[in-house]
């Protein structure tokens, strides 16, 4: 065990900005659901991120017809067969 509270992150970390779990917040007022989609406080913008590509998912998308070859051989896996079906979920209309 570590001999320091919350374990040891090794070198070079520094932890001693992490408020801990049963200690007061250190922005009282920003509500814990600040830049998620839902509930108070400002949504996934105010996050600043740069929209990502969707670079690997086309090209899973492209792969489809050979993931569903996979998925059809006997004896393939329900998380296969599932995967596939989640991609062909994602497929934009009209693709």
């Amino acid at each position: 065990m570590s001999e320091t509270p919350g374990g040891d992150a090794g070198p070079g970390i520094d932890l001693s900005a992490l408020v801990g779990f049963g200690e007061p917040s250190a922005q009282p007022g920003t509500p814990v659901t600040a830049g998620a989609a839902v509930g108070a406080g400002p949504g996934p913008e105010a996050l600043n991120l740069s929209p990502q590509p969707d670079e690997d998912m086309q090209n899973l998308i492209a792969a489809i017809p050979a993931l569903e070859r996979m998925a059809n051989v006997p004896g393939a896996s329900r998380a296969t067969r599932n995967y596939v079906r989640y991609l062909k979920s994602r497929v934009p209309p009209g693709r």
